[in-house]
């Protein structure tokens, strides 16, 4: 006998469509990233002329500053799973809940950590600069570095990573709340 399916409590779509916003901020990040990588890397590498050392200086001691690698995948990773998860919760699958309310929090203390190495990122850089093999290493200031890096991106960044940090925070708390309301547990409750 083919189960008839209860309709869709308003607060799994509004749940759901929540782990797209969060997909989405948590994407936004790396794609500037990928569009201003180049003229990040070129004015990191201008400000290590400015203090005196050779450009090439930072490639040839693996330091980049454009997005590559896990600065770009990690992400998208994050962002596409979320977003799995909001398809789930639109396609009423149980196991959609239970794995939003354990990744949601999961998210949420990630985007913590990554504010929080951001904050000290310049505190970080300095201390990898201070113990290089290389004399021309250790003479670079970091925090000089960071900034002129991050003078190449557009004007606007602080405010989107702002509305990024809020949608990420607004929309896991609220997910998994929404979620563990008694709509959303009798509608992903099996018949």
């Amino acid at each position: 006998m083919n189960a008839v399916r209860r309709p869709r409590p308003a607060i799994v779509t509004f749940a759901a469509f929540l782990h797209f916003a969060i997909a989405l901020a948590f994407a936004s990040i790396p794609v500037i990233g990928l569009i201003y990588g180049a003229d990040v890397q070129a004015a990191a590498e201008a400000e290590v002329a400015r203090q005196g050392q050779d450009p090439t200086l930072l490639a040839a001691n693996g330091l980049a500053f454009d997005e590559h690698g896990v600065a770009v995948w990690a992400p998208f990773a994050i962002a596409a799973a979320v977003a799995l998860l909001g398809v789930l919760l639109l396609a009423g699958k149980r196991i959609g809940r239970v794995l939003a309310c354990i990744a949601l929090p999961l998210v949420l203390a990630g985007n913590a950590l990554i504010m929080a190495s951001n904050a000290s990122a310049a505190d970080k850089v300095q201390a990898l600069f201070d113990a290089s093999g290389d004399a021309a290493v250790r003479s670079l200031d970091a925090a000089a570095l960071l900034d002129a890096a991050f003078a190449a991106y557009p004007d606007w960044l602080p405010v989107l990573e702002g509305v990024r940090f809020a949608i990420v925070l607004a929309g896991c708390v609220l997910g998994v709340l929404l979620l563990a309301l008694l709509p959303a547990r009798a509608y992903f409750r099996k018949p």
